[in-house]
């Protein structure tokens, strides 16, 4: 069996390395587009602790504690030097991005997968140079053109909220939602701490905030800066990082129909995105990575096995979709609500999901029977 990986980022990256130990003499080719030293953002935030929770993808490390996961138990949210805390039912596990990549691509060496960087694959040459058995899609959304055409063709929405990833050397103990009133508009931070010296720090707001703050007209950096000082009383006078890659963003989700077709397979964001205000990116990656090897180990039969993983993985992708869309749009008519005593805010957003059917709980069973092989 010889497989292609387009994309080394964490979907791609765990489905190599178990789809490796599980079957040690097939051939696992990965490429990505980007440089091996090219900078992958700031923190991401992991259900659970390493080596205890199936959907944390450091369970799958060898050493996760070099990475110095931070472990977060409440949730704050707070607004003009007022706050009050909530308990999170499963502690939450904070981590840089750039490490969990690294760790793993070095992971996926050792056991023989074969990694080349800068290499974007036309996906007809790549299918129709019958070089490989099966070729894996894990490069997320991050493309401009998505190489995908048919009945895994797309399908793009953009949010309405803009958006800006940072990081700050202000540490964050909580899971932390901020709500800023400011002149121009309502903004909100989401803020965690993912290592011994750093946070991440996400700043999102709407389209007639962002126009009458004028940050259409600056930089990323100039933006940064800004928001350094709309946010000056949480950040106790630290500075909003940026990386070179990062700029701000309307969310985009991105959908499938289908999570197979003519020997293609789509694993974590590629299949289905979800707004970051749920933290199920990187468990979705896991998860699905999980179930493909599941498949691809109890069937011989490459399509069988494909059939059988598009089964089960589309329900959960439309599940991840449905919680997302319901956080998304929450936070893009959170203007409406910003007046709001903070504990009617705080309810209001713990129960933004209640009325559907539990994700944690869906993930859970998908792991349970992906890892029983």
């Amino acid at each position: 069996m010889h497989i292609l990986v387009i994309g080394a980022g964490p979907a791609g990256l765990i489905f190599a390395s178990q789809m490796k130990r599980a079957r040690p003499g097939w051939r696992i080719r990965i490429l990505e587009k980007l440089d091996q030293q090219a900078e992958t953002g700031w923190g991401v935030v992991l259900p659970g602790r390493a080596g205890q929770h199936p959907a944390n993808v450091l369970s799958y490390l060898d050493a996760p504690d070099g990475l110095q996961p931070q472990y977060l138990s409440e949730f704050l949210l707070a607004r003009r030097g007022v706050s009050c805390r909530m308990p999170i039912g499963v502690p939450m596990c904070g981590v840089g991005r750039q490490g969990v990549v690294q760790a793993l691509r070095a992971q996926c060496q050792a056991l023989g997968v074969e990694l080349r960087y800068r290499q974007a694959p036309e996906m007809p040459a790549v299918i129709d140079s019958g070089e490989f058995d099966l070729v894996v899609l894990a490069n997320g959304v991050g493309h401009q053109a998505d190489p995908c055409a048919g009945r895994l063709r797309p399908r793009a929405e953009f949010g309405r909220n803009h958006y800006l990833w940072c990081g700050t050397t202000r540490l964050f103990d909580q899971m932390s939602l901020m709500f800023q009133p400011h002149a121009a508009g309502g903004f909100v931070a989401h803020a965690y701490r993912y290592s011994a010296g750093m946070s991440t720090f996400i700043v999102e707001c709407g389209e007639d905030t962002y126009v009458r703050a004028g940050l259409d007209h600056m930089s990323a950096r100039e933006a940064a800066a800004f928001l350094s000082g709309v946010f000056q009383g949480v950040l106790h006078g630290q500075p909003l990082l940026m990386q070179a890659e990062q700029g701000w963003r309307r969310f985009l989700t991105l959908s499938r129909d289908a999570a197979c077709d003519g020997g293609v397979v789509l694993l974590g964001d590629a299949l289905q995105s979800g707004h970051f205000s749920i933290g199920h990116g990187t468990t979705m990656a896991v998860a699905t990575a999980q179930g493909l090897v599941k498949a691809l180990c109890a069937d011989a039969d490459v399509d069988a096995a494909l059939a059988v993983y598009g089964e089960q993985v589309l329900p959960l992708a439309a599940l991840f979709k449905a919680h997302a869309d319901c956080s998304r749009q929450w936070f893009e008519t959170v203007d409406e609500r910003m007046h709001w005593d903070l504990l009617a805010l705080a309810r209001h957003f713990e129960a933004r999901r209640q009325a559907l059917p539990s994700l944690a709980e869906a993930v859970a069973r998908t792991l349970a029977d992906a890892l029983d092989r």
